[in-house]
């Protein structure tokens, strides 16, 4: 976007000042060369050359500067305008001095700012178009099935009373599977948003996995299954007490999904870079291609396990640790078991 109004009154104002002293000083020489000796009159003719010269390159100087400034002007009003309506803005890589070279930099900061936020809605945008679909691509299938059961009841299909309370029973998992996963994908979407503060502190590990154990006992006991737990008094971590237990709870209940009637063992290893927590099961194990998946939304490793399961509780689990600053990752052989280790 260019304007050649400040060109143009720059030199109007430039020749205003510097005409009149202009001609004032010819006129003056041009006495002197009239009534001078021939000496005299070379002298003045050189003189005036070198005030008409000396003025022109200080006009073409000042002009040449004052170029320069709006041009850097309007390429600073360029970029503003191409911000505005929503195309790419690159930084011009020339480098100014002066006053207008640090207005050029602190408005290129200005604009790297507003595209980065506009980077940052586009993909909170993305992700929030990803996470609904997701949602809705869950629910179809256990609100087919609840739509299913429903309907053979109001018809009165099924006239068994042990069939009529199976199919109730079904309904309830489908509702709690259903509840579970709004809820997790409500949660990983806070965290992943940005929009949940850990409580980061001191906690003790083995409180934290005493509250772990409570919270699986009911699955384990089931699976005949023992959760052995192997951690020295005194080790702390810096995490929230909370948000830890849950994600070792949603990987201890994927260890036991995955493992029959095997212990899990919890162990804690502390040194002075790091403490870790290892979650070890003896399942069925999982492929190189399982553990590459193993922490996406919705991927769950065999749907004969565990019918119920959303495929969230590791995904979630991982996106809690790394918010509170930790590690997770797997090792794992198919046939031999797995092994999450969680890391701060």
């Amino acid at each position: 976007m260019k304007s050649n109004y400040e060109r143009n009154k720059f030199i109007s104002k430039f020749w205003s000042i510097a005409g009149p002293f202009l001609a004032v000083g010819l006129v003056l020489m041009f006495v002197i060369y009239s009534s001078g000796s021939d000496v005299v009159k070379i002298l003045t003719v050189i003189l005036a050359l070198c005030i008409i010269i000396m003025t022109l390159i200080l006009f073409f100087r000042s002009k040449n500067d004052i170029d320069r400034a709006y041009i850097s002007i309007e390429k600073a009003s360029d970029m503003m305008l191409d911000m505005v309506e929503g195309r790419e803005t690159g930084m011009v890589s020339d480098l100014e001095e002066g006053s207008i070279g640090i207005l050029y930099n602190n408005f290129g900061n200005l604009v790297n700012m507003f595209q980065e936020a506009k980077r940052r809605e586009q993909d909170e945008k993305e992700y929030l178009r990803d996470v609904m679909s997701d949602i809705s691509h869950q629910l179809k299938t256990p609100l087919a099935s609840m739509e299913v059961f429903v309907e053979l009841l109001l018809n009165d299909k099924v006239t068994s009373v042990e069939e009529q309370k199976q199919i109730l029973e079904e309904t309830g998992n489908q509702v709690t599977r259903m509840e579970w996963m709004v809820l997790s994908m409500l949660k990983l979407a806070r965290i992943e948003a940005g929009a949940i503060t850990f409580d980061i502190k001191d906690v003790d590990l083995k409180m934290v996995l005493e509250e772990v154990r409570s919270g699986t006992h009911y699955l384990t006991d089931s699976k005949n299954q023992k959760l052995i737990i192997s951690c020295p008094d005194d080790v702390t971590v810096k995490a929230d007490f909370d948000w830890l237990v849950e994600a070792l709870i949603n990987i201890t209940k994927n260890a036991s999904d995955y493992s029959d009637e095997n212990d899990i063992e919890i162990e804690v290893e502390q040194n002075a870079v790091f403490t870790r927590i290892y979650i070890r099961d003896h399942g069925i194990g999982m492929t190189e291609e399982t553990m590459t998946h193993i922490f996406d939304r919705f991927y769950r490793a065999s749907n004969e396990v565990n019918p119920n399961s959303v495929g969230i509780g590791l995904s979630l689990s991982k996106s809690i640790v790394e918010g509170m600053g930790g590690k997770l990752s797997v090792d794992s052989k198919l046939g031999e078991g797995s092994c999450f280790k969680v890391q701060f």
